[in-house]
């Protein structure tokens, strides 16, 4: 089988340039992001802003009523699921809200990505705030943002992708492995500039670019608390293949 090859992204830098002005957190969730870190924020504004945005509103609304908080009444306004969910609940859920507005498309590979950032994420988060509590926050979206780049290369290059994801189940190689043979750069290099192009925080595209190296291999990371969100990945990370098989 022949299988086509877009030329636009057969190097790193053209990958980087084509998906890189994609709106990934919306003005929204940004702002909530924001405000959860501020003391001076009430329930009420968060609320009014999370309020001008349907698609997370709703998103919240279904969180608030799920079986897990088993709530006697219905939680039917923005102010009603910030109050149920508490301020970080509320911003790591529009976090990964937004997070799942990344993907192109959504079948099976997209699900097996989404459910494996997902779980990497609860799981950086819970070994965090056993073993490193000031680093949580953090462990949560590197967990979350770990395989971004995974997600773009599905999205802008699917039949590359589809190889890549062939060799890793079908033949047993490492996602590193196959990726360099197939692309010739990885999806930790793509991640990792594609969230710096995005102007995230410098501890993500670390994290994200560090998270398959060895130590032997991995420069120097001077930041306490980087280095703990990085065990914390790796971690939840190793332990969520474990659990998939790979």
């Amino acid at each position: 089988m022949t299988v086509s090859v877009d030329v636009s992204v057969t190097k790193l830098e053209h990958l980087i340039n084509r998906a890189g002005d994609m709106k990934v957190l919306p003005s929204v969730a940004r702002k909530v992001m924001e405000m959860v870190e501020r003391d001076d924020v009430s329930g009420s504004q968060l609320a009014e802003v999370i309020s001008k945005d349907q698609a997370l509103s709703a998103h919240l609304l279904k969180a608030a009523n799920s079986a897990l908080f088993g709530l006697p009444r219905e939680i039917t306004t923005a102010l009603m699921a910030v109050n149920v969910l508490g301020f970080k609940n509320t911003r790591d859920m529009t976090i990964m809200a937004a997070t799942r507005g990344v993907y192109k498309r959504f079948g099976i590979t997209e699900k097996m990505l989404w459910t494996h950032s997902i779980s990497a994420a609860i799981g950086a988060k819970t070994i965090a705030s056993r073993y490193a509590p000031f680093v949580r926050d953090d462990a949560f979206i590197c967990g979350l943002l770990h395989d971004v780049g995974k997600v773009i290369l599905n999205n802008e290059c699917p039949d590359l992708f589809a190889q890549v994801m062939m060799r890793t189940y079908n033949e047993g190689e490492t996602s590193i492995r196959a990726e360099s043979t197939v692309l010739g750069y990885t999806h930790t290099e793509v991640g990792a500039a594609i969230t710096a192009k995005w102007n995230y925080p410098k501890v993500i595209s670390t994290i994200i670019l560090q998270h398959h190296r060895d130590e032997e291999a991995r420069p120097p990371i001077e930041d306490p608390a980087s280095l703990k969100v990085l065990a914390c990945v790796d971690l939840a990370n190793t332990g969520c293949k474990v659990s998939e098989g790979v």
